[in-house]
């Protein structure tokens, strides 16, 4: 194995204090970017039936970074708690803990507390079950579960029930087509929205259940945006790493073991409709993007973890000083070769 593939996994993938030194760096970077550009104004409707009675809870300023920061570390364990249990990465990584981090802590955006993260967080949890059903004969209770939990992200931000459709594509990659899971899923989405009509009934509020639905189903066609030049360099590049991403782990798991063939092949599924969806709905919500990019931190962890090549770790370097650098343009937006 040649030196710089070596170095990199034995200080970065393998390092025994790479998770510790990365959390300390990422607080960092967050820290200097709530106080330098402060918290970007929330500039959507909200949809959500929890969320909008609690979110007076974070107007304040340091106590929405503050719960942001602990959910982006959440949904970073959580991803990495998903790898080990089931072993998607055969081999011992902190890849799939630490790329999130660093990629939730780039932009002011991530800074600000919103019901995604609550959303995310839970949807995130749902791909256990769905994992824990793999190669099941019978696993309707896995389905409940994974229905329960999509339908409580929902009352986070609803557009989380878009993935329910989606969701059977990865119950299908994990065990082929069983009708009583399929009824199950659906029970148990109906039994959180069941439970949660009923509150509203009794409080004589049925025009405040359905307000979210209408918000959700207000469509936003797509429009050229008004960007500057820096801001059109940034997208592009955004989108060049989705993609690459994409590419580069596919040409990787399609030697692999076949749950983590199947998980993979739905993450990527899962990308690939998330991204068509928040053009669809780009003014309406950022929700598609955010759990875009956990899913995409994940395939960019198995990628970097699995590879041998010298090429690919470079790239990977390049990639890192690209997102630094798109993470100054908002720490220091007066520099000549940022603003």
């Amino acid at each position: 194995m040649r030196a710089v593939v070596r170095t990199f996994r034995t200080t970065i993938v393998e390092g025994r204090f790479i998770s510790l030194i990365t959390s300390l760096v990422v607080i960092g970077m967050r820290t200097l970017l709530f106080y330098r550009a402060g918290m970007p104004a929330h500039a959507f409707t909200d949809n959500s039936f929890i969320w909008s009675h609690i979110a007076h809870l974070f107007a304040d300023p340091v106590v929405s970074f503050t719960a942001s920061t602990v959910s982006v570390f959440l949904i970073a364990l959580i991803l990495s708690s998903v790898n080990s249990r089931f072993t998607l990465i055969r081999s011992r990584s902190t890849l799939p803990f630490l790329v999130p981090l660093f990629l939730f802590s780039l932009h002011p955006w991530f800074l600000v507390m919103r019901g995604d993260y609550l959303s995310l967080i839970f949807i995130l949890l749902a791909f256990s079950p769905l994992l824990k059903s793999y190669q099941k004969s019978d696993s309707y209770l896995y389905s409940f579960r994974s229905g329960v939990l999509i339908a409580v992200a929902s009352l986070f931000q609803l557009y989380a029930l878009v993935l329910l459709p989606l969701w059977w594509r990865g119950e299908l990659s994990m065990r082929g087509y069983q009708f009583r899971s399929f009824l199950s899923s659906i029970f148990g989405v109906l039994l959180i929205y069941i439970s949660l009509f009923s509150l509203y009934f009794l409080y004589d509020d049925i025009a405040g259940f359905l307000q979210p639905f209408r918000v959700s189903a207000t469509l936003s066609l797509p429009a050229l945006p008004a960007l500057t030049i820096t801001e059109w360099i940034a997208v592009m590049l955004v989108g060049l790493f989705f993609i690459l991403n994409m590419y580069l782990s596919i040409r990787t798991y399609s030697r692999d073991k076949v749950l983590t063939l199947s998980f993979m092949q739905f993450v990527v599924f899962l990308i690939i409709f998330l991204l068509l969806l928040q053009v669809l709905f780009w003014s309406m919500t950022l929700f598609f993007f955010t759990l875009c990019l956990a899913l995409i931190s994940y395939l960019n962890a198995y990628f970097f973890t699995r590879t041998v090549s010298k090429a690919n770790i470079i790239l990977g370097y390049v990639t890192s000083l690209l997102m630094m650098l798109l993470y100054l343009s908002h720490l220091l937006p007066g520099l000549p070769l940022l603003g």
